[in-house]
């Protein structure tokens, strides 16, 4: 966590307010077109998503470790305004200071709202990473299931 995170987070529970703040971590941009595929193993989400033309296109896959709650919304860019927080489309989403992971803050658990054009994921959890960043990527599902495929079980 960056300085400033550190400090607004500090605030934000001092307070007794919820920030959204962009996360410390450097993932290439959301594309704005595909939705992305997603698949949940009990403990562990993968997310893939279609990258911008400025992170060099293709389809990016995120590991979520130790995921404590998710979910899949059909809230489009069009119905942010009606999120309970003041998120950004087409973003990575951090809610410092939320209720829902007050519970879990000694596991040291992290909120996300990521936004799409047709869709909203709520992931409370413990750890992200890339996995894969596919530049030649026929389509999101494709990408995933192809990366999903070289893990050993």
């Amino acid at each position: 966590m960056t300085t400033d995170n550190r400090i607004i987070n500090f605030y934000s529970r001092f307070l007794n307010r919820n920030s959204v703040v962009a996360p410390h971590e450097a993932f290439p941009e959301l594309g704005t077109v595909a939705n992305p595929a997603i698949h949940y193993d009990g403990n562990d989400a993968f997310l893939c998503y279609e990258a911008s033309a400025q992170a060099g296109r293709g389809n990016v896959v995120l590991k979520f470790g130790d995921v404590i709650d998710f979910h899949l919304t059909p809230l489009n860019i069009h119905g942010l305004h009606k999120c309970r927080y003041p998120i950004e489309a087409w973003s990575f989403n951090e809610i410092l200071g939320s209720r829902e992971a007050d519970p879990w803050k000694v596991l040291g658990a992290r909120f996300w709202l990521i936004s799409f054009n047709d869709v909203t994921i709520e992931i409370l959890f413990q750890t992200v990473s890339i996995m894969k960043h596919d530049t030649e990527g026929p389509s999101p599902g494709a990408t995933l299931i192809d990366a999903l495929s070289l893990i050993k079980q």
